[in-house]
C-alpha cells in the first residue's frame, strides 16, 4: 500500500500536470459528446481471469470479440489481473464507462491472460448501472433481467448474450464489467463511485451471506473484513485502499467521473442529473424526478428479480465455470445491515487508510469523498 501512495504521489506532482492538456476539458451541454482520454501514461493491465464464475471461453470471447462504440455505458465492479511491472492488480469498486460514438475502440490487453481471481461486487455497481439505464430510456422495466439489456460481456457468453448485438436496443449503450481502470478499453468515459470502507466490508459480507456462500456463513463480518482478502487485498491482489489511491492518480483526469456513494444516497437527485449531464443525455426536471423515485431502495427491492443473473438459463447453457455464484440472491436491501465491526476491525481499517491514503493528503474517508464533490461541483455545476 505504501508503495503504491508513493507512486501514486509521484504521479500527481511530477506526471500529471504535464498531462492535463491531453484530457478532455468539463461538458459543456447535456447534448454534447466531447471525445475523451485517459492520460498517456496511465499504466494498462491486460485482463486476467476476473471470477471463478465465468468460463474462460466467455472471458476470451469478451477480450478478443467485443468492441465497445462511442456511446456506450459500462458499469463495472471489480477485476483482478496480474502483471509485477505495473501497479498492484484487480480492483475493489464499481466503475461505470462511458463511450462516445467517433470510432470503433479496441482494447488494449491483446495478449490474453488466464488468472484465477475473486470479484467484489456490493459497492455500487447496480444502483449505478440501474441509474444508467432509467436515464436512457424514461424508465423501462420491460426486460427480465438486467443483464439482457445491460450486457456483461466478460459473462455473457455463459448465459446466451451476444454484447456486440444485445446492448444495441438501447442508446447509450450500457454494459457490466469488472474491468479495473487500467484494464479498460481506451478511448472511454468513466464512471467509479466510492465508498466509507467500514460499509464496503459489511455490504461484501451480507451479499455473501445472501447468497449462502461457505466462507461468510462459518465466521463473523470483524473475521471477514480482516483474514479474507475481498478488503484488504493480498499479493496480485490489490486493496480497496490501492484502488483508491488509483482514482487519486485520476482526479484531474476529466474523463473520469467519481461518484460518491453516500451521496447517491443521500443526494439521488444531484448526483443522477451530474451523471446525465456526464453521459450527454439530453433531460429535464419529469426525467430526474422519475428516476429519482425509480432508484430508491424500497423501489428496487421491489424488483428484485430484475438484478439476478439468469440462472436458469446458465444452468441450461452449461458453461458457467461456477454455476452456484450465479444463484438468486437479493443485490438491494431496505434494512441496514445488522453487524457492527468492534474496535480491532475499526483499528485495521483505519490503520490500512494511514498507510496507503494518507500520503496522498486524505487523512481519512471524508477528506477524500470531499475533494471529488469539490471537482464534480466545480464540472457539472459551476455556477451554483
Amino acid at each position: 500500500g505504501r508503495a503504491l501512495a508513493v507512486r501514486c504521489a509521484a504521479y500527481r506532482n511530477h506526471i500529471k500536470p504535464k498531462l492535463r492538456t491531453l484530457t478532455m476539458p468539463p461538458p459543456q451541454s447535456t447534448n454534447s459528446t466531447p471525445p475523451c482520454s485517459l492520460p498517456i501514461s496511465f499504466p494498462h493491465i491486460p485482463i486476467g481471469h476476473p471470477d471463478t464464475m465465468m468460463s474462460k471461453e466467455s472471458v476470451r470471447r469478451a477480450v478478443e470479440d467485443f468492441r465497445v462504440r462511442p456511446s456506450d455505458v459500462l458499469v463495472a465492479v471489480r477485476e483482478a489481473s496480474r502483471n509485477e511491472r505495473d501497479m498492484p492488480v484487480d480492483c475493489l469498486i464499481p466503475f461505470l464507462l462511458v463511450l462516445f460514438h467517433s470510432y470503433r475502440a479496441k482494447p488494449l490487453n491483446a495478449s490474453f491472460r488466464l488468472r484465477s481471481l475473486k470479484t467484489f461486487p456490493k459497492t455500487g455497481t447496480t444502483l449505478v448501472t440501474w441509474i444508467a439505464h432509467q436515464l436512457r430510456t424514461g424508465g423501462d422495466l420491460s426486460f427480465d433481467t438486467l443483464y439482457d439489456v445491460v450486457p456483461w460481456p466478460l459473462l455473457s457468453w455463459d448465459i446466451g448474450v451476444d454484447p456486440n448485438v444485445d446492448g444495441n436496443a438501447h442508446s447509450p449503450r450500457v454494459f457490466k464489467s469488472h474491468l479495473r481502470m487500467a484494464s479498460a478499453y481506451r478511448g472511454c468515459k468513466y464512471v467509479v463511485t466510492i465508498r466509507a470502507p467500514s460499509k464496503v466490508g459489511l455490504s461484501f459480507y451480507n451479499f455473501f451471506l445472501a447468497k449462502k456462500v461457505p466462507l461468510a456463513l462459518e465466521m463473523d463480518v470483524n473475521e471477514f473484513v480482516m483474514n479474507t482478502p475481498f478488503v484488504k487485498g493480498r499479493e496480485g491482489r490489490a486493496s480497496l485502499w490501492d484502488y483508491y489511491a488509483e482514482y487519486d492518480m485520476l482526479k484531474d483526469c476529466s474523463a473520469v467521473l467519481v461518484l460518491v456513494y453516500e451521496d447517491l444516497v443521500n443526494d439521488a437527485k444531484t448526483s443522477i442529473e451530474m451523471l446525465a449531464k456526464f453521459m450527454g443525455i439530453s433531460y429535464n426536471e419529469e426525467l430526474i424526478n422519475e428516476v429519482v423515485g425509480m432508484s430508491t431502495k424500497e423501489y428496487m427491492a421491489a424488483h428484485n428479480d430484475k438484478f439476478d443473473e439468469p440462472y436458469d438459463r446458465a444452468k441450461e447453457l452449461g458453461r458457467a465455470g461456477d454455476l452456484s455464484q450465479l444463484a438468486p440472491g437479493h443485490k438491494v436491501a431496505v434494512n441496514n445491515h445488522p453487524q457492527t465491526l468492534n474496535v480491532t476491525t475499526r483499528d485495521f481499517l483505519n490503520e490500512n487508510w494511514r498507510e496507503t491514503m494518507e500520503p496522498l493528503g486524505y487523512q481519512d474517508y471524508e477528506a477524500f469523498a470531499n475533494s471529488f464533490r469539490d471537482i464534480n461541483r466545480n464540472r457539472y455545476f459551476p455556477s451554483s
